[in-house]
Order: structure tokens, then C-alpha cells, then sequence
């Protein structure tokens, strides 16, 4: 399913520590429009790899200045974007409103235009492949072990939260520890379900 949900698990690259956040923990940036660009893609797709890409060039603009800034910014951009979506509107889009709401420079927006941003953006990337052994999809996660870990998932249509989101954190941990653990997977439900967004048709097909 290469479409919006793909495009916001572009957004973060996790590094160690136990979510939400602890010591070490980053979050890094990841751009299916640099991986893969546009080729053989439907407008629709285009526009929505494009706009991803936009918003990740902020990200990656707010973590040179402060990293802590980067997850305030993408937790006021999603509600945004998941409103914007389902009223019919383009995604990432507001950018600077988001920006506002997480207590932010609303300058850093003007990095969503400059192509300067990619290269850190590419630098990123090609961590989170050289941990994983080759291209990996998205979302990436890298554990910063010795060596580095990284690898695919999880995939989540509901987050669990809590203790529950706390055990699959360490069940993450304990697979990684396994070099010969090489997929762990489930079938995916036709459409599934990301809170307080709806999908439109052609993006679960």
C-alpha cells in the first residue's frame, strides 16, 4: 500500500531507548520521493510524496537546531494533516500552523522549499541501510548497538500505548538481539484503520 500512510511513516527514523522518548532516543529522517521519486506514480501519489517530502525537509532543518523539536513538530502536523484529508484537502499542508502549535519558529516552514535539505536527508537514509544490510522500507527503526540493528516495523494499524506499548518495545529489542531473524509478519486487514483519519478509496485498494 504505497500511499498516505506510507508517506507519514516517511517521517521518522527511530533510534535506541524506550519510546516515547529516553536517552539516545532520535528520531531521523526518511523520503520515499528520494528513494524512489516519482516515476510510474498516479498524480494523486505524486502530490502526496511530494508534499511528505516537504515536511521532512523541516524536520530535518528543526534537528539541526534541536532535535526534541522534531517529534512536537510531527505530533501538531498529523492531526492537521489527518483533518486536512478528510475534508477533501492536501495533506502537509499547513506546516506553518504546525509549527505555531509546537512552540516553533514558523521560519522553519521556508525549509520545506530548499533542496539543500536532501543531502542530510540522503545521510540519514543510507544509515538506516548500511544498519539494516541493504535498502530497507519504511518505517525504519535503527537500534545503535555494536554493532548498529536496524530492520522494518513495526507495523501498527492501532498504536498500543502504555504497558502494552512498552512490551513491544522489548520484543522488538529481544528479535533484533537474533541476526537470524530475518521477517516477522501477519496478514494485513483490507483496510486498516489509523485513528482519526479516513482513508480515502483509493489509497486502501
Amino acid at each position: 500500500m504505497d500511499g498516505l500512510p506510507v508517506e507519514l511513516a516517511d517521517l521518522p527514523l527511530a533510534g535506541p531507548g524506550r519510546p516515547p522518548a529516553g536517552p539516545g532516543h532520535q528520531w531521523r529522517s526518511y523520503s520515499l520521493l528520494l528513494r524512489d521519486g516519482t516515476q510510474g506514480l498516479k498524480d494523486w501519489e505524486v502530490a502526496i510524496r511530494t508534499a511528505s517530502h516537504r515536511a521532512v525537509r523541516v524536520m530535518e532543518a528543526l534537528r539541526r537546531d534541536d532535535p526534541a523539536a522534531v517529534p512536537r513538530f510531527y505530533e501538531a502536523l498529523l492531526p492537521r494533516t489527518f483533518a486536512a484529508v478528510n475534508a477533501g484537502g492536501p495533506p502537509f499542508a499547513e506546516l506553518e500552523d504546525a509549527l505555531v502549535a509546537a512552540g516553533l519558529a514558523s521560519t522553519y516552514a521556508g525549509a520545506a522549499d530548499d533542496a539543500a535539505w536532501d543531502e542530510p536527508i540522503r545521510q540519514s537514509m543510507a544509515e538506516a541501510f548500511a544498519a539494516a544490510g541493504g535498502v530497507v522500507r519504511t518505517p525504519a527503526m535503527v537500534l545503535y548497538q555494536d554493532p548498529p540493528v536496524g530492520f522494518l516495523g513495526p507495523v501498527v494499524a492501532a498504536p498500543p500505548t502504555g504497558a502494552e506499548a512498552l512490551r513491544l518495545w522489548d520484543a522488538l529489542v529481544a528479535l533484533a538481539a537474533v541476526p537470524g531473524v530475518l521477517e516477522f509478519s501477519r496478514p494485513r486487514p483490507p483496510h486498516p484503520e489509523i485513528p482519526g483519519l479516513r482513508l480515502p478509496q483509493a489509497v486502501t485498494e
